[in-house]
């Protein structure tokens, strides 16, 4: 049977029962947009999966909520704000956590402390005590001004704790610095720098979410076959819940996850003398093609190079 498309669908018997569907579509150069990474060697083909969440999408303003039971304060940073970022606004904790809910990627939330139905310090409990919100820094700003006050909010994982009245341009500020830092995070993951759990989150729930995740990457280490939907299964998440902690806190999908302790592992073995490149890649679950493609992706040169010439130059930089 032909499609409107121009493609195909065949039906053939699965014995002992059901039916085989199966659907061919041409590839024109339209769809090809649409497919994030296809890279053919020979026998070997690495396909990356993407969903339409995945797909690039055009660079957009961060988004904010602001909570205040003022709504002269609320609004006065509402505008305030709107250049750089695309404001959300709540006059209680409660209507804040409406609002994570309905709205994903949420940056960062600034909260006023003393507020009716649920205050800033209950909002930012109830944000660091839920693993879908949890990577979400809270900013709470609060005319208590003794240093007590505010070590105690520092200590319980407030990304920021600024006293009233405040500067617009150093709130403007350290909501620039928070932003900058989680994207330094992302940089240095990306290139193999860093993934100690404990320096790149910012509560005690997603220290232990990524601490598990590389746990079981790399108790899988050598098994071609571990998956993100085995990940996911593991860890006890959905694979789209997986995928949006991942990516707020890493910047990366689970996929790429996988493959970067892979390649950092791949990476330890060479700095200990391995030099069988073949032998490397079998123990980090990869093939020889694979592990050298996304090795010069990630460290800048393949690894016979790396070998040769970049060894003792990383090494100093890893330190």
């Amino acid at each position: 049977m032909s499609t409107s498309w121009g493609g195909n669908i065949i039906v053939s018997d699965n014995k002992p029962q059901g039916s085989i569907f199966t659907v061919t579509l041409p590839l024109t150069s339209s769809s090809k947009d649409n497919i994030e990474a296809v890279v053919n060697d020979e026998d070997d083909t690495i396909t990356e999966e993407v969903t339409a969440s995945e797909e690039s999408q055009p660079q957009q303003k961060p988004t904010i909520i602001v909570v205040d039971d003022n709504m002269d304060a609320r609004l006065f940073l509402q505008r305030s704000l709107d250049n750089d970022y695309h404001v959300l606004v709540a006059e209680n904790g409660r209507e804040a956590l409406k609002l994570l809910a309905r709205n994903k990627d949420i940056s960062i939330v600034v909260s006023d402390v003393m507020m009716p139905v649920m205050d800033g310090i209950e909002l930012f409990q109830r944000i660091k005590g839920n693993i879908n919100y949890s990577h979400i820094p809270v900013v709470l700003l609060t005319a208590k001004s003794s240093e007590e006050s505010i070590i105690e909010g520092l200590q319980l994982g407030v990304a920021d704790y600024i006293t009233k009245p405040y500067s617009l341009a150093v709130l403007k500020l350290r909501l620039r610095k928070i932003l900058d830092w989680a994207q330094n995070v992302h940089h240095n993951i990306a290139t193999g720098i860093e993934i100690k759990a404990s320096e790149i989150t910012v509560s005690s729930l997603d220290e232990e979410l990524i601490s598990h995740v590389i746990e079981l990457i790399e108790a899988n280490i050598a098994n071609i076959d571990y998956s993100v939907v085995q990940l996911s299964s593991d860890v006890g998440m959905t694979r789209g819940n997986l995928y949006k902690k991942l990516m707020a806190i890493t910047g990366t999908s689970p996929l790429e996850f996988i493959r970067i302790i892979k390649l950092k592992r791949g990476k330890s073995l060479l700095d200990q003398g391995r030099t069988n490149i073949s032998e490397v890649a079998d123990k980090v679950g990869l093939s020889p093609k694979q592990f050298a493609h996304y090795f010069k992706i990630t460290y800048g040169q393949n690894p016979s190079d790396y070998l040769k010439t970049g060894r003792d130059n990383t090494q100093t930089d890893d330190k």
